[in-house]
């Protein structure tokens, strides 16, 4: 009798659970909170990077300058490399450091308010067409997952385009629900939500064009809406056509990466590997491939509720009962399907780059937490299967993003802030000098940024011989020989920067003493060996952009100046 008043209670509970709005409403409102708490916590240690360099930069002018900067007009007047990205990001921060003043934290939580924004919205769809375990589940995918608090804080396009994708999926779950007659009003918002994606980001071509792609096909036995749905993308596709001097001048932006700035995995350069790991990464990210155990629950059960969503939906299809969410499978079908194919064709940047298609995150997102309740007829999984899947998929996740959290700064993107604190504590006349090999664009184009364009910093030539000065204006091309270069001053920064992979970061925290370690840096050996010059310290900063300092100081120097960063 005991044991079986347990049992009520339990089925009790359970009841009240799946019937309580307000208890459904306060879960969802605590993962918001809760993905709003960890954005938080990684804005504060994520450093300014090489493509937010480019950007804090631009806003700094007037917009009609900066609006003819991005076209391509004088592109070194800044310091930094041109950038591949249209205005409206631009647009949106030029008047947030007007409002609010350039602090860092500042426009990377403006930035993060944006993706907070979309992701309520899309819990507030969700609720409404797939009730409210789905939208659990989806959140749940949301909050925990390393790859949105990354982008959430990013002084870039990403964030604003993240928002503006949950806003195209609620405007087209809208539209797919009323498939007996095309809402024109609707349509036009629709058209205008696009135009903004394109605006932001350059693969909001791909994202509108999935868009009206699933919208056309569902239309399609309603000649009269067919012809409204042509009208609008027109009208999108003239409305994009102000663009045409600012994609001109994208396609001449070569990536400011030197060669050894790429993570050297030799299997990746096969195109089937590639794109494995493309369509792997459109769900994930390097922390959740941290714990080997938390990355195969996290994409075994993500896949799952993937493949039981498209089945499910493909069994809808034949029934001629497909729902308005259902219509989001072909968005992320051709959206995946027209990246990977352009990657065969074009060869002046990474196609398959995963930020650029951070947009599929909104709708696939959406799908998982639809493959937590579709039914597929096995009786395996609609009793037991998905709920083993979801349980995978959200334990995964959350052991990935503790993991993230945990180690936040080894996923900070470059060592701006590392290099530039030991510079700061330097005496003077000094001088930052990158090793040979070394990714030297991820610190020099920050430091720029950071310190007005007045640090002193000196790069390896292209054949290996030789110094040159980075300035300013650009990165300088006249090559001087190594003691002459270093002559005028008496503490030097010999700066390495590598590119590690999640293996690096997964076998240093398993065992730090396997660090992976810099190669002999030359351009030392040389220093050192003609003896006037003394190693009096040696700094390092582990993660994804690994990076190390050796201070030099003249030799024929008693005191130590620099001991405060040799410590």
């Amino acid at each position: 009798m005991h044991a079986f008043s347990h049992i009520e209670i339990i089925k009790m509970a359970r009841r009240y659970l799946d019937r309580s709005p307000s208890v459904h409403a306060l879960i969802v409102a605590a993962l918001i909170v809760a993905l709003s708490i960890e954005i938080y916590i990684f804005a504060r240690v994520q450093d300014i990077w090489l493509d937010e360099s480019t950007q804090l930069s631009g806003i700094t002018l007037n917009i009609w300058e900066m609006l003819r900067w991005l076209a391509g007009a004088d592109q070194d007047r800044l310091g930094v490399p041109g950038d591949r990205m249209p205005p409206l990001s631009y647009l949106l921060d030029w008047l947030w450091l007007h409002l609010c003043g350039p602090s860092e934290i500042g426009f990377r939580l403006f930035h993060s308010a944006f993706v907070i924004a979309g992701v309520s919205g899309l819990a507030a769809v969700n609720l409404r067409e797939l009730g409210p375990s789905a939208t659990i589940v989806s959140l749940g995918f949301l909050a925990l997952s390393p790859k949105i608090i990354q982008t959430a804080v990013e002084i870039r396009a990403y964030p604003i385009f993240f928002a503006i994708t949950c806003a195209q999926v609620l405007v087209f779950v809208r539209l797919m629900a009323c498939l007996a007659k095309m809402d024109v009003k609707l349509l036009m918002v629709f058209t205008a939500i696009c135009l903004s994606a394109i605006y932001t980001h350059f693969y909001g071509v791909v994202s509108s064009c999935a868009f009206f792609l699933a919208l056309g096909i569902a239309f399609l036995g309603c000649s009269a809406a067919l012809t409204q749905i042509i009208g609008a993308f027109a009208v999108m596709a003239i409305g994009s056509l102000a663009l045409i001097p600012i994609a001109s001048a994208a396609g001449q932006v070569l990536p400011f990466v030197p060669a050894t700035a790429t993570v050297p995995i030799v299997a990746e350069d096969r195109a089937i590997v590639k794109h494995l790991t493309y369509l792997l990464k459109l769900v994930g990210d390097s922390a959740n491939m941290i714990s080997i155990s938390a990355s195969i629950l996290f994409f075994c059960g993500t896949i799952a509720l993937l493949t039981a969503s498209m089945f499910a939906t493909v069994r809808r299809g034949r029934n001629r009962h497909l729902r308005p969410f259902d219509w989001l499978m072909a968005v992320v079908v051709s959206g995946v399907f027209a990246t990977i194919m352009a990657s065969f064709f074009i060869t002046t940047f990474d196609v398959t780059k995963t930020s650029y298609s951070g947009w599929l995150v909104v709708p696939l997102s959406l799908l998982i937490g639809a493959g937590a309740i579709s039914a597929t007829g096995f009786r395996l999984w609609d009793t037991v299967g998905r709920k083993v899947a979801v349980g995978a998929m959200l334990v995964g996740a959350g052991i990935s993003t503790y993991l993230f959290l945990l180690h936040a700064s080894t996923f900070v993107h470059g060592p701006q802030r590392f290099t530039g604190a030991l510079y700061d504590k330097a005496t003077s006349p000094k001088a930052i000098v990158y090793e040979v090999g070394a990714a030297w664009g991820w610190s020099y184009i920050p430091l720029v940024y950071s310190h007005n364009g007045k640090v002193v910093q000196y790069r390896t030539a292209d054949d290996g011989v030789g110094l040159v000065r980075a300035g300013r204006s650009g990165v300088g091309t006249m090559v001087q020989e190594i003691e002459a270069a270093v002559a005028p001053y008496q503490v030097l920064l010999l700066t390495d920067i590598r590119l590690r992979s999640y293996r690096d970061l997964r076998q240093c925290q398993n065992q730090p003493s396997a660090c992976p370690d810099f190669p002999p840096g030359v351009i030392e050996g040389a220093l050192i060996g003609a003896g006037k010059w003394r190693k009096t310290g040696k700094k390092r900063s582990f993660g994804l952009y690994d990076s190390q300092v050796t201070i030099l100081e003249r030799a024929e120097k008693r005191s130590r100046p620099v001991s405060a960063i040799s410590d």
